[in-house]
């Protein structure tokens, strides 16, 4: 291990949320903790309210001058969150550091999508590292969910996968983005796609791979454009999952073709581009919308002529984003805009802004008190929207953006915009 310290569902709106949680602190034997039984009272972080009860006190990875950090990624899609990671660090360890610590970072790892190996390496970093949080977390199948809640591990991440919902551990920096119940999700989809064509009288399909997330996802996303209008006339989850491949896309083609969509949304990841070209080369003339922001793609078979839908914002020309590419060069000259080089840097952007807001007594349960208390929030203008704890374990932020592939070029067509929390029946 590295280690180096660098600068077609109905849907309804859903009413706010009103969440009490009373989160019950277990400490993990490798901590270092104690009762802070001689203090007659105790701040629980920024804004909040003043106990007489004895406080436990987990310091682990914490000194008087530096804060430790490891993390979990899936290199395949996520490897280049550790580029954004370091950038964001490497600026904050340049200023001087949160109240007088630089952050230490453990090289994220990768646990190659396998649950097992990504449990194992989330108790590696914590019981031998002693690692103070995770960050970043960014795979499709972290393993290590039941030991940070266990275990009372502060986690940072991309909140797409369960550990980053239902718990008061895991913080994702656009929230609880596939809530597994998928009973919450947001409209933010639907509200995008109206500002792109000034209507909701289109038909769309979706076609997703044969997986939980495929599954959840066109769940969650049907309700969501439903909700703003939207006719949805396919929801196929038939796509081969990974690590299967599409063979022959004709029939799924036909399918599509048959459903007569104005709209076709793909939530795939191996087959992506192949199964848009193939919809193109038979001469669908409608609008094709994927998930998959990949410079890697651009000029592919396929990829041309995509509307890309994302989370946050990727427009270079924002300020905040502009920001973070300078950053991200001063450590990596040749790396690209990429959606997991930007997560990573908002995601260690989360968590420096949580430092600083918990003070100089950090502990993990000041921390995770300052996160929980209702009163921290995080957002950056035009790129990611706001996020509030506890609701966001539960819930998504409801924003997102799109842009246009022309040729070798992402265009912009619909900034960060915001829609609201829904509950999907």
């Amino acid at each position: 291990m590295n280690t180096a310290t660098i600068a077609p569902p109905r849907s309804r709106r859903r009413s706010a949320l009103a969440l009490v949680v009373a989160a019950s602190l277990v400490v993990s034997a490798c901590s270092e903790s104690t009762k802070d039984d001689g203090a007659a009272s105790s701040t629980t972080g920024t804004g909040g309210s003043q106990s007489s009860e004895p406080a436990t006190r987990t310091t682990r990875g914490v000194t008087d001058t530096t804060i430790k950090v490891g993390g979990v990624v899936y290199d395949t899609y996520y490897g280049d969150a550790r580029v954004g990671v370091e950038a964001r660090i490497k600026e904050a360890n340049d200023a001087g550091g949160v109240h007088g610590r630089t952050i230490e970072v453990v090289t994220a790892e990768n646990d190659n999508n396998e649950a097992t190996k990504g449990a194992e390496i989330t108790q590696r970093l914590v019981e031998q590292e002693e690692v103070f949080a995770l960050l970043p977390v960014l795979s499709g199948q972290f393993g290590g969910g039941d030991y940070i809640v266990n275990n009372n591990i502060p986690t940072f991440g991309w909140g797409t996968t369960p550990a980053f919902c239902g718990n008061t551990v895991a913080f994702g920096f656009t929230g609880c983005v596939t809530n597994p119940n998928l009973e919450v999700g947001s409209n933010a989809l639907g509200t995008v796609l109206e500002k792109q064509f000034g209507t909701s009288d289109k038909k769309i399909a979706f076609i997703g791979e044969d997986n939980d997330a495929g599954r959840g996802g066109l769940a969650l996303l049907s309700a969501s454009v439903a909700d703003r209008g939207f006719d949805v006339v396919l929801e196929d989850n038939s796509l081969p999952a990974p690590p299967d491949v599409m063979g022959d896309p004709s029939p799924f083609v036909t399918k599509i073709l048959d459903a007569k969509p104005d709209i076709v949304y793909l939530i795939a990841t191996l087959s992506g581009t192949s199964l848009s070209a193939a919809l193109q080369n038979a001469g669908f003339d409608g609008t094709i919308i994927t998930p998959s922001y990949s410079p890697l793609l651009l000029g592919a078979p396929g990829y041309d002529g995509v509307f890309v839908n994302t989370q946050f914002s990727m427009d270079p020309e924002i300020p905040a984003n502009a920001d973070m590419l300078a950053a991200v060069k001063a450590v990596k000259a040749d790396q690209q805009l990429n959606l997991a080089v930007a997560a990573g840097y908002w995601v260690a952007d989360m968590f420096i802004k949580a430092l600083e807001a918990t003070g100089e007594d950090l502990t993990v349960e000041t921390f995770l008190a300052t996160l929980n208390g209702g009163d921290f929030t995080y957002e950056v203008p035009d790129v990611v929207g706001r996020s509030t704890w506890p609701a966001k374990h539960d819930e998504p932020v409801p924003c997102a953006a799109m842009v246009e592939v022309k040729g070798k070029e992402f265009i912009p067509v619909v900034p960060l915009t915001c829609g609201e929390t829904i509950t999907v029946e």
